[in-house]
């Protein structure tokens, strides 16, 4: 009745435990979803297969009641349940569940009640899609499963979320504590503090997972998709692009489940062109000092993307390609005495917030005594 995957053996909290945690994954589907299973394998979690047909609910339910009865002294194992299958589930373990330390259910044809109660040490994840408050959803149909890659309404954002939550809640069932940072700490020092440009692209991408793997430089669209388009971007234009007094403060470290969020002050002299923050400028001579966030994500231990994000205007300010006070005469008609834009001083005030520095746009505008 059961199709199982299994990753390579590892050690759990007891010495004598030889299997990785354990996760079984049910829905009305005769077969597993490949690319789920992977994703969890990947994770570092043994996976198997339960599929759920709703004329044999009472063997299905039996079964449930059993899956723990394989593990070890101090294992536990968690549930992650789909459509009708995902119903059946929650249902049942209303009761305990022996072993079960984490049930994810994705779209249920019916809703738990508010005032259903769990076993206390299970941790319980529901998600649905478009659900009004006071009603059940009809049951969707499995093309239509916003977080299964094979499925017609597939949505990658919300999926990507979900998966988020999931593995969250499943680590939290398992009380594992999984630290993503070195991987990360790894692929910045490569690409900020290598200063050969050939090897810090091989090091930065020897990081990131093989499955298409992309970085999106948001102000200027830099960046790539593909391990090799990206070792080309690092090696041709990110890295050279580093000039000598190139300095980054972490101001910040924020670390969640599968993501990294680093809140940073870059500083610069425009010496010469940097391809990634100001393409196609030649150099002014200028200080730069501007406030950055880079969001990484990780899977299974690899980078799956980068997205970085800055005040583009603020840097068109300090190098001159941009007049606060050049205003278009219609505008300037209607009162507006300055661009909405500042320059360093939005860097400077993060590292040190200073209460006269707020809000003299707001004054210059008599908006503000």
């Amino acid at each position: 009745m059961a199709n199982t995957t299994s990753t390579q053996s590892s050690t759990g909290f007891l010495s004598f435990n030889a299997r990785p945690p354990r996760i079984w994954l049910t829905s009305p589907s005769a077969h597993p979803p490949e690319k789920t299973l992977l994703a969890w394998k990947d994770e570092g979690f043994e996976v198997s297969y339960l599929p759920y047909t709703p004329q044999e609910q009472a063997s299905y339910m039996r079964t449930l009641k059993t899956l723990g009865q394989d593990l070890q002294l101090g294992e536990t194992y968690a549930l992650l349940c789909y459509g009708a299958a995902a119903t059946v589930v929650l249902k049942t373990a209303t009761k305990p569940l022996p072993r079960c330390c984490a049930i994810v259910a994705f779209y249920p044809t019916v809703l738990p009640s508010p005032k259903t109660k769990y076993p206390s040490q299970l941790q319980v994840q529901v998600h649905v899609a478009g659900v009004s408050h006071q009603v059940s959803p009809p049951p969707p149909p499995p093309d239509e499963w916003f977080a299964d890659p094979i499925a017609g309404q597939y949505a990658e954002v919300e999926a990507g979320l979900a998966w988020t939550r999931a593995l969250g809640c499943v680590r939290r069932g398992f009380q594992m504590d999984v630290d993503i940072e070195p991987v990360v700490q790894a692929a910045w020092t490569a690409k900020y503090e290598d200063d050969v440009p050939e090897r810090g692209s091989v090091g930065v991408v020897k990081k990131m997972t093989q499955n298409s793997p992309h970085v999106t430089i948001l102000p200027t669209l830099e960046g790539g998709v593909g391990r090799k388009k990206l070792e080309e971007f690092y090696c041709e234009f990110f890295i050279p692009s580093l000039v000598e007094d190139f300095d980054i403060r972490l101001i910040s470290r924020t670390i969640g489940v599968d993501r990294i969020v680093d809140e940073m002050v870059v500083s610069f002299i425009h010496s010469d062109e940097v391809d990634w923050i100001l393409p196609g400028v030649q150099a002014t001579g200028k200080n730069v000092r501007i406030a950055m966030v880079s969001i990484v994500a990780v899977r299974g231990g690899k980078l799956v993307s980068e997205h970085m994000y800055w005040d583009q205007a603020s840097v068109l300010v300090q190098v001159g390609l941009l007049d606060p006070k050049v205003i278009p005469q219609k505008l300037k008609k209607q009162g507006l005495k300055r661009l909405p834009v500042v320059g360093a001083e939005a860097a400077e005030q993060l590292i040190n917030p200073r209460q006269e520095k707020y809000n003299g746009l707001l004054k210059d505008h008599g908006l503000l005594d």
